[in-house]
C-alpha cells in the first residue's frame, strides 16, 4: 500500500512549478480530471487539486516534510531557495551527541510551509 496525498490548492500550476524546483517530476495532467495534476519524487506521488469553495485547507494539522538522503541534498534545497528568491529558514534539531539534522522550511505558493529534512549529520561524522 502507498499513500498518495492530494492537496487542495488555489493554483495547481504554481504549486507544481514550486515543487519542480526541488526535483519533483510531472506524473499526470489530463482532460478527464480538470483542475488535477500529479507530481512525483522517488516513490512519493502527490496530487494537486484546484480547490473549490468550501473545501478544507489541507495544511490544518499537517506538517508537510520530505526526508533527503544527504547533507549535500539539503544544501541544494538552500541554493534553490536563494536562486529563486524563496523565503526560507534553516533550523537545526539536535538530540545529544548522536542526532543532528538541519531542516529547511520553505513557503509554497498556496502558503503552506514545506519542510526538507537533511541526513543525520552526527551519524555521518561518527563514521
Amino acid at each position: 500500500m502507498q499513500l498518495h496525498p492530494i492537496m487542495y490548492v488555489a493554483d495547481q500550476y504554481a504549486e507544481r512549478s514550486f515543487y519542480e524546483l526541488f526535483g519533483f517530476q510531472r506524473v499526470y495532467e489530463g482532460d478527464e480530471f480538470p483542475g488535477f495534476l500529479a507530481i512525483r519524487h522517488g516513490e512519493a506521488i502527490i496530487g494537486l487539486q484546484r480547490a473549490s469553495p468550501g473545501q478544507p485547507a489541507y495544511s490544518d494539522g499537517l506538517r508537510w516534510q520530505f526526508e533527503l538522503g544527504t547533507a549535500d541534498e539539503l544544501d541544494g534545497v538552500i541554493a534553490t531557495c536563494r536562486t529563486h528568491g524563496l523565503e526560507h529558514e534553516v533550523v537545526t534539531e539536535q538530540g545529544g551527541d548522536r542526532f543532528l539534522r538541519r531542516l529547511v522550511a520553505v513557503r509554497s505558493p498556496c502558503g503552506v510551509t514545506v519542510w526538507f529534512e537533511g541526513a543525520d549529520e552526527a551519524a555521518a561524522a561518527a563514521g
